[in-house]
Order: structure tokens, then sequence, then C-alpha cells
């Protein structure tokens, strides 16, 4: 979880998270919350690629703990639904809670008909998906106008655009 510099040897020596902003950067930052390391680092790629600053967590009590530790805003969060330690349901209900305005995506692979029923109110992508998908999806969340609810703006699910 705790990110690690390059240089460090791979050493356990927390680094620092800087505020991108206060550096004059204004870049999206999306936090990435997924047990499944091959998904979770797909998506970071995936988002790093179109020039997004990921933060990326193995379950939803890391994507918390990174959330607290960054000191700038989070734009989006980006959460599997059944992770273990806290769920993507419970992360984002304690993100929204302490970062107001703070945009989610859930996504599962588990049956569509329950997630969705669970989280009625946010933007779903199910899973299997293609990098198009998610980018698409990604930039249709961070398009919306902001009014501090973002998390309660229903998307339809893109899935005819594959």
């Amino acid at each position: 979880m705790t990110p690690e510099h390059p240089a460090s040897g791979g050493s356990n020596q927390p680094v620092r998270l800087p505020d991108l902003r206060s550096l004059g950067v204004h870049r999206p930052v999306i936090l990435v919350a997924d047990d499944e390391a091959l998904i979770r680092n797909l998506v970071t790629l995936l988002l790093q690629h179109e020039g997004y600053f990921v933060l990326s967590a193995a379950d939803g009590y890391e994507g918390l703990e990174l959330s607290r530790k960054y000191p700038g805003p989070i734009d989006l969060v980006i959460t599997d639904v059944q992770m273990p330690r806290l769920n993507g349901t419970d992360l984002c209900a304690l993100l929204i809670k302490e970062r107001p305005g703070i945009r989610v995506l859930v996504m599962s692979g588990a049956d569509m008909h329950e997630i969705v029923s669970q989280n009625a109110n946010m933007p779903f992508l199910p899973k299997p998906f293609d990098g198009e998908t998610l980018k698409a999806s990604v930039r249709a969340i961070l398009d919306q106008p902001a009014s501090g609810s973002e998390h309660m703006a229903a998307l339809s699910t893109p899935a005819a655009s594959g």
C-alpha cells in the first residue's frame, strides 16, 4: 500500500504523497481499489497512459488509507464492489463522507442485478470490460459538472459501445 521511491531499493520507507495541484500540475487524480492485481494494474496503466495521476490500492481499506494520506483533492474513485477487509460500497460511502464531491465508479464481475441494486445511485462498470469502455466511462464521469453530488448521478452502462 505504501508507495515506494524507485531509488529506495525496495525498502518499505514511506514516501510523502505530493498534492499535485499545489505543485502546479493540473491532472485529475483517480484512486483505484481492486483486490485482483491484474485488473488493478491494467486499470492503473490505462489511466496513467491517458494522463491521469493514479493512486492504487489492493482493497478498500488500503484505498481509504491512501485517501487519508493524500493531501490534495481526489477527483474519482474506481473500485471493485467485492473486496476483503472493506468492500467497495463501504469504501465509497466513507470517501463520499470524507471527501464531499468525490466521484465514484463501481465495477464488478458478480451478478449485475444484485450489484446494481445495492449501488443503484452509482455509475457501474461490469467486468469484463475493455480499455475503451473504461476510458469512456471515466471521461463521462469527470466531464459532469461539479455539483457536490456527483456520486448520486446515475450513468448508463456503456456496454453498447463494444
